[in-house]
């Protein structure tokens, strides 16, 4: 099996604004692509790790928190913002779950959840396997329009470099390919609190088997890895 990268199938899930998943495609994109002594890919290089962020901006307001173990093989995401649009607003408190190439998304207000099949799962990791991962990610982030500001940040007390993009806004990143903040579309999502080696409750990965779960939507129409890089604005 090839690899890809955690957390962009969040986003991919929530919205089909293109620049918005191709933001969070990049900012998670690290030097890992392996697999573990039972086949399981490798989808970053540290291990387990949890990181709690406030958001805020023009259109969304509140509390997240991203984890990951087994390198990221397992994701989940725990959303809680105030989501205001055109003079309306709405409170969103999901959990989400990656597993893989499935995506869980739980709906905590009504303990329901719907299950998707990550349409970029199979593109991204053929396009993975047989590369050198440095040089990958080095495409990538060239493909993707990011160039770095030579410029450091300190946030949560780590730190982290920063990257703009013209199409994603502007991302720290911590070495070991951890984002500390991305500001985007007017909104910002800062880093309060990084645990290494920590990747959270163990219920938070297996909340949907607790739930009535659902067909999601059909996200196969979605762009591929190709499309999506075809698309950007060349520099």
């Amino acid at each position: 099996m090839g690899c890809i990268r955690e957390g962009y199938p969040m986003f991919l899930f929530k919205t089909s604004h293109l620049p918005v998943v191709i933001a969070t495609l990049a900012i998670t994109l690290t030097p890992a692509c392996a697999e573990d002594n039972d086949g399981t890919p490798i989808l970053h290089p540290v291990e387990a790790a949890c990181i709690e962020y406030t958001m805020s901006g023009q259109m969304q307001n509140g509390t997240m928190t991203r984890c990951h173990r087994d390198n990221a093989y397992e994701t989940y995401e725990i959303q809680n913002i105030k989501v205001g649009i055109a003079g309306f607003t709405q409170t969103q408190n999901q959990h989400t779950i990656i597993i893989g190439d499935t995506i869980y998304a739980i709906n905590l207000a009504t303990n329901t959840g719907t299950k998707t099949q990550n349409p970029m799962y199979e593109g991204v990791a053929n396009a993975m396997q047989n590369a050198d991962p440095e040089e990958v990610s080095d495409a990538f982030i060239a493909a993707m329009g990011f160039t770095s500001t030579g410029t450091t940040k300190t946030i949560a007390d780590n730190t982290c470099t920063v990257y703009n993009s013209n199409m994603m806004g502007t991302v720290c990143l911590m070495e070991n390919g951890l984002m500390l903040e991305q500001t985007f579309m007017g909104n910002s999502t800062v880093a309060t609190s990084v645990m290494i080696g920590d990747g959270g409750d163990d219920a938070n990965y297996t909340l949907y088997q607790t739930v009535p779960i659902n067909a999601g939507p059909d996200l196969s129409n979605i762009p591929n890895l190709q499309d999506i890089m075809n698309q950007m604005p060349q520099q």
